[in-house]
């Protein structure tokens, strides 16, 4: 057994140091599939809109634009994932992707109707609405779902190398046999 002193050793993960006091109605959102993927359609839309309408279409112009509209879709999925375990994941990915593309086309139908919504050079038609929407999903779902199985991968590998390095770093008696007592002085205190 590799034994460390114990000004090496740290101590074991406790949850409620980590608690944040959040609003109860950002925790109501953020458990919802249905309401958070709808906000988080709605702003992808305009964000699209605004970006493919205005400013330069230069190549590093849209790539930063495409990076930040997919992080910002990450990050929410991964802040309505992070309320539940893993193993609701693979219900609530699909679901949150299909609800953001509900909210994204809602938002385009507005768009189109107000001749505001870009689809290539021109603008889109309600007859245009179709095609986009089918392609949303497609693309929301793949994203969504692959980030969800990366992530729910990553949080079970942590999780074991975790529990593993607490089971081998938190000695409950020396050698001998004898418990382990931790001594300070009064300048740690």
């Amino acid at each position: 057994m590799n034994l460390r002193p114990a000004e090496n050793r740290r101590r074991p993960f406790t949850p409620s140091e980590w608690d944040i006091q959040e609003p109860a109605a950002f925790t109501r959102i953020a458990r919802s599939p249905l309401e958070l993927a709808l906000i988080t359609g709605v702003v992808m839309r305009i964000f699209r809109a605004l970006v493919l309408t205005s400013g330069t279409a230069s190549s590093s112009y849209l790539g930063a634009a495409l990076v930040l509209g997919t992080l910002f879709l990450l990050g929410m999925a991964t802040l309505h994932l992070g309320r539940f375990p893993v193993k609701e994941w693979p219900y609530r990915a699909p679901l949150f992707a299909i609800f953001e593309t509900t909210g994204e086309m809602a938002m385009s139908l507005v768009l189109i109707a107000l001749h505001r919504e870009p689809w290539g050079t021109a603008r889109a038609e309600f007859s245009d609405w179709q095609p986009m929407a089918t392609g949303v999903l497609f693309w929301r779902l793949l994203a969504v779902c692959v980030w969800a199985l990366l992530l729910g991968a990553t949080v079970q590998f942590i999780r074991g190398r975790v529990k593993d390095s607490i089971k081998e770093t938190d000695p409950k008696t020396l050698p001998g046999g004898q418990p382990f007592i931790e001594r300070r002085t009064r300048d740690e205190l």
